[in-house]
C-alpha cells in the first residue's frame, strides 16, 4: 500500500525576482463542460445513487466578478439549502438535497459544485533509512542554524491531524506551538437555513476551538510533521532537532480524517490570523488524486493564500513510481510541490535500500523514493518542484497518535535498522516515510529563508530561490524530481539581506 492513511477508504533567488511562475493552461476536465457540467466527478457519482431526501455536503465555487457572496448565499437559501460562508474565499459550503444541488447549477455566477469528500495524509511506516538528525544536515539546514538563522519569529502553520503540544516538549504548547486549534463541527452541524428568525451565518474559521495543548486525537501524523519543521530537540538533548527550531508553530487540527470543507476552514483561519502569528508558510502533507482543476475549491483557496503572501507547500503524493500520479493540489503553479528523496550518496552505505531502489531498470543512484509520485514527461506543469528527505524520518511522537505509533512500533525498536530509536528517546519519537515527511523539510527551510531576508519574501521569491539553488540529481528528469534536491544553505544565502 502506497498511502499510509487511505482516509477515502474510511469514508470514512536568485530569488530577488518576484515574477510569478508561468501558469500552463490545463485541459478542463470533461465533467466540467456540460450542465450538470458544473459538478465534479465525485458529486456526479453521489447524485447517481442518492435518494431524493439524501443530504449532500457540497462546496460551491462562484465567480466573484459576476456575482457576490451575499447574492449566491441568498439564492442557495431560497432553494432550501443550508449554507456556511468563508470569510476569505469566493466559496460557499452547503447542505442540500439532490434536487437543490441540481438547481444550484442555474444560479448566476456559479462556476462549479464539488462534493465535500475526504482527502489523504501522505505518510506511511516501514524500515528506516533516515534519522531527523541525518536529514537536517543532508539539506544543510544545520549549517544555517549554526550561522544563527533558526526561523526565529517566523510563523509556520501545520494544517494536519493536530499537534500534541501537551506531551511532547519538542513542540510544546504554548511557548513553541504558540496556537493550537481543532475543528469541532461537521458542516451539517453548523449550516444556516432560511427561516423567519434565521441563525447568523457561520464562517469557516468559526468552526474551531482554540488554545488546546493537544489537538491530536489518534493519528499522530500532524505531530510528526510539526517536529520535522521545527522540533526543539528538547526530549533528545538536541539530537532530533527540526529544520527551523526557532520558528513559531501554529497547529490547525482537523482530526483523523481531513475533508475538503475542513481544509478550507483551516485556510480561512490562516488568513484571519496571518498577521497575529506572522504566518509565512503553510504545510500541507495531504491531497487527493485526479487531474488538476484550477476551479477546485482547494486550488482556489491555496491561490488566495499565496496571493496574500503565505507560501503554500504541498506533498507530491505517494502513488509512484508510475507517471502522472501527482497529487493535483501540488501541481498548482502557485504552490511548491515536494517529492520524497533518499540518501544523496551512491551506493547507500546503510544496507537499507527499502523504498529507494531505482524502478526504471536504468540502475540510477537511489536518490528518489519508489513511492514518490511522478509527473508527466515533457509537460510544463505536471512535475514536482523540489525533492527533500522523505524516507524514514524520525520525528516527534504524539501520546495520542495511536495509529502512527502502532504501525511504526516494530521498526522503531529494531536495532538492526538505521532508523532505530534508543530506549531513552523512544517515548518521544517515532519513524515514518512519505512525501508527508519531505514536505515539512521544505516548510522549515522557508522559515529559515524568511528570517534571513527579514520576513520580506513573497511566495514567488521563496519558490524561485528554492528551485534555483537546488542540487541537481543527474540521471533524473524534472517530471520525477523537479529542480533537484533541497539545499537550505544555498537557498538562505540567495535571499540573505
Amino acid at each position: 500500500m502506497r498511502r499510509w492513511l487511505p482516509v477515502a477508504a474510511l469514508v470514512c533567488a536568485a530569488a530577488a525576482c518576484d515574477n510569478p511562475r508561468e501558469v500552463a493552461a490545463p485541459t478542463r476536465p470533461a465533467y466540467l463542460t456540460s450542465q450538470s457540467s458544473l459538478f465534479d466527478a465525485a458529486l456526479s457519482a453521489a447524485l447517481a445513487t442518492a435518494g431524493p431526501t439524501t443530504s449532500l455536503e457540497v462546496i460551491v465555487n462562484y465567480d466573484e466578478t459576476a456575482t457576490t457572496r451575499d447574492a449566491v448565499t441568498s439564492a442557495l437559501l431560497d432553494l432550501g439549502a443550508g449554507v456556511v460562508q468563508f470569510r476569505n474565499f469566493e466559496l460557499l459550503a452547503a447542505l442540500a438535497t439532490p434536487a437543490q444541488v441540481n438547481a444550484m447549477a442555474a444560479v448566476p455566477g456559479v462556476q462549479g459544485i464539488y462534493l465535500n469528500r475526504p482527502l489523504t495524509y501522505y505518510g506511511h511506516p516501514g524500515s528506516g533509512l533516515w534519522l531527523l538528525h541525518e536529514s537536517v544536515p543532508t539539506i544543510r539546514a544545520d549549517a544555517v542554524q549554526a550561522s544563527g538563522v533558526t526561523g526565529k519569529g517566523m510563523g509556520i502553520a501545520i494544517l494536519d491531524s493536530g499537534i500534541d503540544g501537551l506531551y511532547n516538549p519538542d513542540v510544546h504548547y504554548p511557548d513553541h506551538t504558540i496556537q493550537n486549534i481543532k475543528v469541532i463541527f461537521n458542516l451539517s452541524d453548523v449550516v444556516t437555513f432560511k427561516g423567519p428568525t434565521p441563525k447568523p451565518l457561520k464562517q469557516g474559521a468559526d468552526l474551531f476551538v482554540e488554545n488546546l495543548p493537544n489537538s491530536e486525537t489518534s493519528v499522530g501524523h500532524g505531530t510528526h510533521v510539526a517536529g520535522i519543521t521545527a522540533a526543539l530537540g528538547t526530549a533528545s538533548g538536541g539530537y532530533y532537532k527540526g529544520v527551523a527550531p526557532g520558528a513559531n508553530v501554529v497547529g490547525i487540527g482537523t482530526g483523523d480524517i481531513l475533508f475538503i470543507f475542513w481544509a478550507l476552514a483551516g485556510f480561512d483561519y490562516i488568513l484571519d490570523h496571518q498577521q497575529v502569528y506572522n504566518i509565512k508558510v503553510v504545510n500541507n502533507s495531504w491531497g487527493t488524486s485526479g487531474a488538476f482543476d484550477p476551479k477546485d475549491p482547494i486550488n482556489k483557496a491555496s491561490k488566495k493564500v499565496h496571493d496574500k503572501g503565505v507560501t503554500v507547500v504541498f506533498a507530491a503524493g505517494n502513488d509512484g513510481p508510475d507517471q502522472n500520479t501527482l497529487n493535483p493540489y501540488s501541481v498548482a503553479p502557485w504552490v511548491i510541490g515536494v517529492a520524497a528523496g533518499c540518501k544523496l550518496v551512491s551506493p547507500d552505505p546503510t544496507n537499507s535500500a527499502i523504498h529507494c531502489a531505482d524502478q526504471t531498470g536504468q540502475n540510477r543512484p537511489a536518490w528518489l523514493a519508489d513511492f514518490s509520485s511522478r509527473g508527466v514527461p515533457g509537460d510544463p506543469m505536471y512535475h514536482p518542484d523540489i525533492t527533500a528527505p522523505g524516507v524514514h524520518i524520525v520525528s516527534t511522537r504524539a501520546s495520542t497518535g495511536t495509529v502512527l505509533n502502532a504501525l511504526d512500533a516494530n521498526h522503531d525498536f529494531d536495532l538492526t535498522s538505521s532508523c532505530a530509536i534508543s530506549t531513552a528517546n523512544e517515548p518521544y519519537y517515532t519513524c515514518a516515510s512519505g512525501t508527508s515527511m519531505a514536505t515539512p523539510h521544505v516548510v522549515g527551510v522557508v522559515a529559515l529563508m524568511q528570517q534571513a531576508a527579514g520576513g520580506k519574501l513573497s511566495p514567488d521569491q521563496v519558490a524561485a530561490a528554492i528551485v534555483n539553488t537546488a542540487r541537481p540529481l543527474p540521471g533524473y528528469a524534472t517530471w520525477e524530481v523537479g529542480a533537484g534536491y533541497l539545499d537550505a544553505l544555498a537557498a538562505v544565502n540567495a535571499v540573505k539581506r
